[in-house]
């Protein structure tokens, strides 16, 4: 079954049980759960936020109906929370302790289904301890409606060990300021703790955004920026192969966070980036566990941050292809596109290295880029085929790396320091 398939299925499961809702609204069945106008059947409990008494006005604080509607579907064992066009003020962050095996949040789309995030907490915690829940988040937008609005959604288990299902998936969602040009934002996009195969797909964030602000220049690049203020766009520590598919971070201190920390001594395998961008943050995407594990594609993709465009750390069989790295170049903050730390077996083929800096093409002034980083324990890594148009140096090796092959790469640019080819 196509993809395209897929949606229409579900577009028309979701329209009958919209009119057994309807039809059903205060008739609901005698039970212990807080149906309201909802039905419950085989899928569990299937209900509207408003059924709960939601407004969906911008102004009345819908939280606490969220919070009825969570509660009666947990309660129920399963089921979809289907929120209608309008758009939701959250007030005090909506959480679950879940004990239930799945729950679906779906919208009617973006910038159709919208929630107003307006506290410092965020919109939506959602925690499974047993780890068998499967959470499903789609078509809808998360709004900022302050500065420091908190973390909109975080989805979270403790670690464990191998699952058999995919326990998140978030599809055609924007996380962002309220408004435009806008100047408030969420501290952090998305946490998603200790998943199994989260995937995300279409999904958005973006910081600050106000034309007003100087976008370039030393102020606007400075640590303190307001550009710099949200952690992070899209976090998923310790998860188990997550998966970014078309998915776009603006303006974040990282833009896609996949590290694992603590006393656990290793950390999941596996993580894949397609068609997904991250710009105008200080560090793009950051990997990293504990010790060494298989498994990184980065493919298609569009970095182009102020510090860092891609950070590995202990990590091995990895694919960097046909992806497009660049800079505005500015010389108080060196730039390195591909850091590798401890890291081997990797292939980095067909990308492109470019600045759109005016002085890309000059001698001087000399830049302190570097297109490619590895440390002195990172070996067996073949760089082949690429492209460099960024005024710098291409490949800073420490300690003479081992097995570090660099062959059949172009120079576009004759301030580009190109290292010998080897085999």
């Amino acid at each position: 079954m196509t993809h395209d398939s897929m949606r229409m299925v579900e577009a028309i499961g979701l329209l009958l049980w919209t009119t057994a809702w309807t039809a059903a609204q205060g008739a609901g069945p005698d039970s212990a759960v807080e149906t309201r106008g909802a039905v419950i059947g085989l899928g569990g409990l299937q209900c509207a936020v408003t059924d709960y008494g939601a407004a969906g006005d911008g102004t009345t604080d819908d939280s606490a109906a969220f919070q009825r509607a969570l509660d009666a579907i947990n309660a129920a064992g399963k089921g979809a929370l289907h929120i209608p066009p309008g758009s939701y003020r959250i007030g005090a962050r909506v959480s679950e302790e879940l004990t239930s095996a799945g729950l679906s949040i779906i919208g009617e789309g973006q910038g159709v289904s919208c929630l107003l995030g307006d506290n410092s907490a965020g919109v939506l915690w959602l925690h499974d301890e047993w780890c068998k829940s499967q959470i499903t988040i789609r078509d809808l937008s998360i709004y900022a409606a302050r500065q420091g609005a908190g973390t909109a959604i975080e989805v979270s288990s403790p670690a464990r060990g191998v699952r058999n299902y995919r326990t998140f998936l978030m599809e055609n969602v924007d996380i962002r300021g309220a408004g435009l040009p806008t100047r408030n934002y969420f501290d952090c996009g998305i946490k998603a703790i200790a998943q199994w195969r989260p995937l995300f797909r279409n999904v958005i964030f973006s910081g600050v955004l106000d034309p007003s602000l100087k976008q370039d220049g030393e102020e606007a690049k400075a640590d303190d920026s307001p550009f710099y203020k949200p952690a992070c766009g899209i976090q998923a520590d310790w998860c188990y192969a997550p998966s970014f598919q078309h998915c776009y971070v603006w303006s974040a201190h990282t833009g896609y966070r996949i590290v694992s920390e603590g006393e656990r001594p290793q950390g999941p395998e596996d993580c894949a980036f397609y068609r997904s961008n991250a710009v105008g943050c200080r560090i793009g995407i950051d990997v990293a566990t504990p010790a060494i594990e298989p498994q990184l594609v980065l493919e298609s993709c569009h970095i182009n941050c102020r510090d860092i465009g891609v950070r590995l750390t202990n990590r091995k069989f990895f694919q960097l292809t046909g992806n497009l790295f660049y800079s505005h170049g500015n010389p108080k903050y060196p730039y390195t596109d591909v850091m590798l730390i401890n890291c081997y077996a990797g292939i980095i083929s067909g990308n492109i290295f470019h600045s759109v800096a005016r002085d890309n093409l000059r001698p001087a002034p000399p830049s302190g880029r570097v297109n490619l980083h590895a440390d002195g324990k990172s070996r067996d890594i073949l760089i082949a085929g690429n492209m460099f148009n960024a005024k710098g140096q291409a490949l800073a090796v420490e300690n003479s790396g081992a097995n570090v092959s660099f062959k059949g790469n172009q120079c576009a640019n004759p301030n580009v320091t190109i290292p010998s080819e080897s085999d």
